[in-house]
Parts: C-alpha cells; sequence; structure tokens
C-alpha cells in the first residue's frame, strides 16, 4: 500500500558531473520516481556542478541548479546528499570531503579519489557522522561491496579475484576471436565506447589496482594504495600468447587478485593465464566476475556487467536509496576489523606457476627445455605454433619462487637459438595440487608424474 503523498520526505540532491553515469542517474531518479513515494520519500535533484553548463545532456535538466563549481554543491545548505561522479583525485576528493564533514552522505562512483585518499574520507565520514556509499567504484552493478561489508563481515576471507576491467577483457576476447594483434583490437575496442579517449588507465591495469584496493579494504581491513599493488597491463600480450594459452586449454585474462597469506597481504594485477575449467575463462568481452574464499563458505562467485550507463548508475542509485533511508548507513567506516593492519607479503618470495613464452628454432626446443630444467625451472606442459614465420614455444612451469624465476630468465635469454623469453603468471598459484586432487589433468598427457 502506497503511503500518502502528504507525509513524503524529498531529500534533496546535489551531484559532481553529470556525463554518463550521471545522465543515467538522472533517468532512473525519473523513472523510479513512483517507488521512491510508495517508500514513504522524493528523490530530487537539485543542484549540479558541469565543466560546460551550456552542453546539452539529454536529460531533464528542468529547475536544477547548474554551476560550474563543485565546492559550491558540496557546501550547499539545501542538499542533503551528495553524488560525486566526475572522478579524479583532486577537487573530487575535496568536494566530497567537505561535504562528508558537514554531516552530509556521500554517494561515489570515483574508485581514483577513493582508493589514493581513503584515510581522508574516513576522517571525514567519522567527523560528520555521515555514511559513504561506493558499490558503483568497485566493479558497477555487482553488489560486492555490500557483500563485504555486511553478508560476510566476520568472515575470515582468503583470497579476492576477479577479471574487473571490461575493457581489457574485450580487448582480449577480440583478440582471440579475430586473430589480432592488441593494436587492433584496442582499436575496435575504442569505436565502440569500450575505452577512453586516452586508454591508459585501463590497458595498463591501473584501473583494476584502484578496484583491487577497495575490494581489499572491505574484504581485509587493510587499505594498501593503488602505488603498492603490483601492476601489469596487457600492452604486451601478443597474438602468438593467445595461440599458445590455446594450445595449452588456457586463456588469457587480466586477473586482479588480493591474497592473505602467512607473510601478509599479496595484491596483483597482471595478465594470467587462466584454465578452461576455471569461472574466470568463460567471463567475456565487458564483463566482469569477483571470486571470494574463505573457510566458511569456500567460494562464492558474482558475475555481472561493469561498466557502462546503466549498470553503473544503477548501483549509484541503490547506494543513494540506502543512505537516504539510512543516512549513516554507508560502507565507510562500515565494519571494522580488529587487530593491526596487515603488512604486505613480499612479491619475491611468493610461489607460482608461470608461462613462458620464447622464440625458439625447431630443432632446438628440446635444448630449451633441457635448458630451462638447469636454470631450476620443471616444465609440467609445453606446446609450439608457427606465427609470422617464426617457431615460439610456450611452457608452463611447475611452482618456484618468483625471485627464483627472475632470477632464471637472465640464463634462458642467452641460450643460443632464442629469441628472448616473454613471461606470464598463471591464475592459480599451483595447478599440480589440483591436477593430483581431482585426478584429473589440465595439462595433458605431457604433464610428469
Amino acid at each position: 500500500m502506497s503511503r500518502p503523498t502528504e507525509n513524503l520526505q524529498t531529500i534533496r540532491l546535489g551531484m559532481l558531473g553529470c556525463g554518463v553515469v550521471g545522465g543515467g542517474l538522472v533517468k532512473l531518479l525519473a523513472k523510479h520516481r513512483a517507488d521512491f513515494r510508495a517508500n514513504g520519500f522524493e528523490l530530487r535533484l537539485t543542484h549540479l556542478a558541469v565543466r560546460d553548463p551550456g552542453k546539452s545532456r539529454g536529460v531533464d535538466l528542468a529547475g536544477v541548479r547548474i554551476s560550474t563549481d563543485p565546492m559550491a554543491v558540496a557546501t550547499d545548505p539545501e542538499i542533503d546528499l551528495l553524488v560525486e561522479v566526475m572522478g579524479g583525485n583532486s577537487i573530487a576528493v575535496e568536494a566530497g570531503c567537505a561535504a562528508l564533514a558537514r554531516g552530509v552522505p556521500l554517494v561515489s562512483a570515483n574508485k581514483c579519489g577513493l582508493a589514493r585518499s581513503m584515510g581522508r574520507y574516513v576522517e571525514a565520514a567519522a567527523q560528520g557522522g555521515a555514511g559513504i556509499g561506493f558499490e558503483a567504484a568497485a566493479a558497477a552493478h555487482i553488489p560486492i561491496i555490500e557483500v563485504l561489508d555486511r553478508s560476510l563481515a566476520c568472515e575470515e576471507l582468503s583470497l579476492v579475484k576477479g577479471v574487473i576491467n571490461g575493457s581489457t577483457n574485450y580487448i582480449l576476447t577480440f583478440m582471440e576471436r579475430a586473430g589480432c594483434e592488441y593494436e587492433e583490437a584496442l582499436k575496435d575496442a575504442a569505436s565502440k565506447g569500450f575505452t577512453e579517449a586516452d586508454p591508459t588507465l585501463d590497458v595498463e591495469g591501473i584501473d583494476a589496482a584502484e578496484k583491487l584496493s577497495l575490494l581489499a579494504y572491505k574484504a581485509f581491513g587493510t587499505h594498501v594504495p593503488p602505488d603498492q599493488v603490483h601492476t601489469e597491463g596487457i600492452t604486451r600480450v601478443g597474438q602468438v600468447d593467445i595461440r599458445l594459452a590455446l594450445e595449452m586449454d588456457h586463456r588469457i585474462k587480466l586477473v586482479a587478485a588480493a591474497r592473505r597469506g602467512e607473510e601478509g597481504l599479496s595484491l596483483r594485477v597482471h595478465p594470467a593465464l587462466v584454465h578452461h575449467g576455471e569461472l574466470l575463462a568463460d567471463v567475456d568481452s565487458e564483463f566482469n566476475a569477483i571470486i571470494l574464499e574463505g573457510p566458511g563458505f569456500k567460494e562464492l562467485t558474482f558475475l555481472g556487467k561493469g561498466a557502462g550507463e546503466l549498470p553503473t548508475a544503477s548501483a549509484v542509485l541503490n547506494d543513494v536509496v540506502k543512505l537516504a533511508q539510512r543516512p549513516q548507513a554507508g560502507a565507510l567506516p562500515g565494519f571494522r576489523r580488529a587487530g593491526a593492519k596487515l603488512p604486505l607479503a613480499d612479491t619475491a618470495n611468493l610461489r607460482l606457476c608461470y608461462f613462458l613464452r620464447m622464440q625458439v628454432e625447431a630443432p632446438r626446443v628440446n635444448d630449451a627445455l633441457t635448458a630451462l630444467a638447469g636454470q631450476g625451472v620443471r616444465a609440467l606442459s609445453h606446446a609450439q605454433v608457427e606465427h609470422a614465420g617464426a617457431n615460439y614455444l610456450g611452457v608452463i612451469t611447475d611452482v618456484i619462487e618468483e625471485s627464483r624465476m627472475m632470477a632464471a630468465l637472465s640464463g634462458i635469454s642467452g641460450l643460443d637459438g632464442t629469441g628472448g623469453v616473454r613471461l606470464i603468471r598463471l591464475d592459480k598459484d599451483n595447478y599440480r595440487d589440483i591436477v593430483e586432487r581431482e585426478q584429473s589433468s589440465y595439462f595433458g598427457s605431457s604433464i610428469e608424474r
């Protein structure tokens, strides 16, 4: 039964930015007006800051004050909640924290500002007693922040990992299907609007590192700034890598992973070989997937679109509704975890499996494998492909410490008849354990017993 309209509470929104996501939010506010009223409140956009007030945005902004000053919106005494969808780590952060400090809840899709200035947001939220919602900053419409902050608040998680950048996932999927190199796939992604004018944040892994910083903060209670996350992009992944991976029943994905181990937290973003039997291997194009592991539930998986006007705007709106009804119910500071901050693990001590790709003359393949063994690198599987008139060898190694692997590369690269070595990590830390546990081979008949 609908509530009487005369008792409706009007919640006045200020908003910073009105691009794709902001425009999508304006549309959703109009679409769901009857739903809000049925729950006893109205959401009304009253003050907006944009760079160009004269620009046509394709949405109805009648009755909305429009300015060019984000701080004027953030400090407006006539707004009850601030939405920040402008991005960046300067004025957007200043404005967001100014609103919080005076008790105005904030909904933000700004992964850059949140990941790099987390301490300032937490301090401002505590000062003003207001909540922050940032579901849209981590993986668009996948409700992962809500799950980590509430549904799994007391779980001792061991791993958060996933494919969390739709642009790079589209590029890698296109490379595989079209049989093309990275540059051609990037042009196709740009033509379809999957990348920004400057795609560096996506293709160099920076966007994924910022999202991983936020996920790790909610999962483990420790803030690791993006510049402390081991980050590699996809710009060096070639068609020959794609083909060799497929020959060994794997696909290449940009994987972000935060793992709690005996030495502390390990946060990594890099291309990874994912076996066809793993869920992440089936995540294509602009879709995202996030996997959580913990002793209480073993494994949970979340799949959905990680970008786009309506998926992201919908995540923003859900946070707005939550904070409109409970102004202190945001994910920051959220459910606090007791204990000391977890240290960062030394990546040199990590033990992983690796994919090595090298150009090797066909008669010298056995020599190359022997050289690998001489460097202490044990091959579990290997394959060869002809590409651009040359023979390439791909090898999946047994588990080895990262420091030892890096030291071995120089010795391998100097082998006669080889053209240098390219390294990509595997998604799983130890495939041999999986093979033995499930009594089935991920590598075919070439795995040594």
